[in-house]
């Protein structure tokens, strides 16, 4: 062996262990949490709840940085780009696997330009109409739409929001011919379902108590698999129609940029568990409607795979574009 080939050699199985230590010793300094979202909403509020318990988990504060902009690209974008280091994590949401394909302006991969840690949350949609709506369970509304196609009016919070697919997914999969009408935002959406300018919405749980609580809107269902401990009388959409494959809701989870070392990954998704097993973290959110719940890399993929199948094939198929 040549004498450079062997320094070479033998410099780089010195540095492995320091490699590994400098892993094993993660954080040494803060961390920062990006947010796709501006302060005050509830996934923020997930975010930054995780974030707080992480700093002491991780012994080193977890700084949340709010990069709201472009439907969460903005944020998407920056983390893709970020140092492969850990001290960049995202609390991402339903929108990465969905901007590729709507937007299709993102400098991103979601299945090459991260690693996944963990699932976070899941906020379920509850589908209610104004007061005045005649039906008042899912068979009757159904019944109504298919005959009065085109009559009635489903709002959103916006093209391509996760609400907005929610309602063109119940129309696809249950044959009804909704208008969809699309708002810059949800809680306006929702007062005007109260006001009778739309007849219905699938709203965030959190904007849809207050109407539900305030009876000015009635709950027709919910789009998890399973109902909501917070909305234990509010049957599913699947109970409610046997549609099967009727699945809408907001997830968060944390993912890193790629690259970033696997006892890092490792370190940060045992600290996501502990939270999330943590009865505190549970409750405070339990009223909110969110459900605050963990998960392996592997399981966070294969959930991920499954959402970008449903969203992808609907976005296409209904030809959506992001305005």
């Amino acid at each position: 062996m040549k004498r450079s080939t062997f320094v070479a050699a033998a410099l780089a199985t010195a540095l492995l262990p320091l490699a590994a230590m400098a892993q094993t010793d993660w954080p040494t300094k803060p961390i920062s949490m990006v947010v796709p979202y501006p302060p005050g909403g509830v996934n923020d509020a997930v975010a930054r709840a995780y974030a707080d318990k992480l700093s002491v988990e991780l012994g080193k504060p977890v700084i949340v940085d709010n990069r709201a902009g472009a439907a969460t690209t903005v944020a998407s974008n920056y983390v893709a780009k970020a140092a492969p280091d850990g001290y960049t994590i995202y609390a991402g949401g339903t929108s990465l696997i969905i901007n590729p394909t709507l937007t299709g302006q993102v400098a991103y991969d979601p299945n090459k330009s991260f690693e996944l840690v963990s699932l976070m949350s899941f906020t379920p949609f509850i589908l209610h109409v104004n007061k005045d709506f005649p039906a008042k369970d899912m068979a009757s509304l159904i019944a109504l739409a298919k005959a009065n196609p085109g009559k009635f009016n489903i709002a959103s919070s916006g093209i391509g929001a996760t609400n907005h697919l929610a309602a063109e997914l119940l129309k696809s999969q249950a044959g009804i011919n909704l208008v969809h009408v699309p708002y810059k935002g949800g809680a306006q959406a929702g007062q005007d379902v109260a006001a009778g300018q739309a007849q219905m919405m699938f709203s965030a749980s959190l904007e849809a108590k207050p109407l539900l609580d305030a009876k000015r809107t009635d709950p027709i269902a919910i789009s998890s698999l399973k109902r909501s401990p917070a909305f234990p009388d509010i049957p599913t959409v699947v109970e409610s129609t046997g549609l099967k494959d009727f699945e809408a809701v907001f997830w968060q989870g944390m993912v890193v940029p790629a690259g970033t070392p696997q006892p890092i990954v490792d370190k940060l998704q045992k600290a996501i568990a502990k939270i999330a097993a943590e009865p505190e973290m549970i409750e405070k959110f339990k009223p909110l409607g969110v459900e605050i719940r963990a998960s392996t890399p592997a399981e966070f993929k294969a959930f991920m795979n499954k959402e970008e199948t449903r969203w992808t094939t609907l976005i296409k198929e209904k030809g959506i574009k992001a305005e």
